[in-house]
């Protein structure tokens, strides 16, 4: 997979890292989607042996539950895949400046979307605005606005992708960049969007314990 790194690096929303555990590995990336996780992709070519994309974790990423922490890994590794066959082009992008809702542009997703919020839908209606604040600030990660009916979190996802959550009495929106939109599947966005949510939730449990929790494990 003889793909340039650095354009890559910026389409994943990551960073190259100089510093190499043994000489097969090319580049290593890492991605910090929210705080605490940070995760780190290694390809490693071996003449011998082949190309070989490793998933690493910062040690403090264990506070985030073993099944999100492996979707992460996983989605990512997808990306990857995509870039390596050409699936997606390898060339300087950024997110759309309109949002799209999901329900415009993919109007079949809606077993997707179930998924998605699900239980969770009745929590992210329990949050105030005030929890929401800090919680966002708590993550290192999105952008929380308050509005008049209700209040909203945009999150870049990739260097090319973002998503905006906005909950309101009138119902819960999710939206994606007009870019991103059409270049991601909705299966490959709705993980993502299930992803972020659950961090978001379990950030404004840490603020606000009396907020119900979904499992033992969230």
């Amino acid at each position: 997979m003889g793909l340039d790194p650095s354009p890559l690096a910026r389409l994943l929303g990551g960073e190259l890292v100089a510093d190499r555990p043994y000489a097969s590995v090319h580049w290593v990336l890492c991605r910090k989607p929210f705080r605490p996780l940070e995760i780190y992709l290694l390809f490693d070519y071996d003449p011998e042996l082949g190309a070989d994309v490793r998933v690493l974790y910062a040690r403090k990423s264990i506070a985030v539950p073993t099944e999100d922490a492996y979707v992460f890994g996983w989605d990512y590794l997808a990306l990857l895949a995509r870039y390596g066959r050409g699936t997606f082009p390898l060339e300087e992008a950024a997110p759309g400046p309109d949002w799209v809702p999901l329900k415009d542009f993919a109007p079949g997703t809606g077993p997707l979307e179930n998924v998605s919020l699900g239980p969770r839908e009745e929590t992210l209606r329990l949050l105030s605005p005030e929890v929401v604040e800090v919680a966002v600030r708590r993550l290192d990660s999105g952008a929380y606005a308050k509005n008049r009916d209700g209040w909203e979190v945009v999150w870049p996802l990739l260097g090319d992708l973002a998503f905006r959550l906005k909950v309101a009495p009138a119902g819960i929106e999710l939206a994606f960049d007009n870019h991103g939109a059409k270049k991601y599947a909705p299966e490959f966005l709705m993980s993502f969007t299930w992803l972020y949510i659950n961090a978001l939730l379990r950030e404004c449990r840490q603020v606000d314990p009396s907020l119900p929790r979904l499992s033992r494990y969230f």
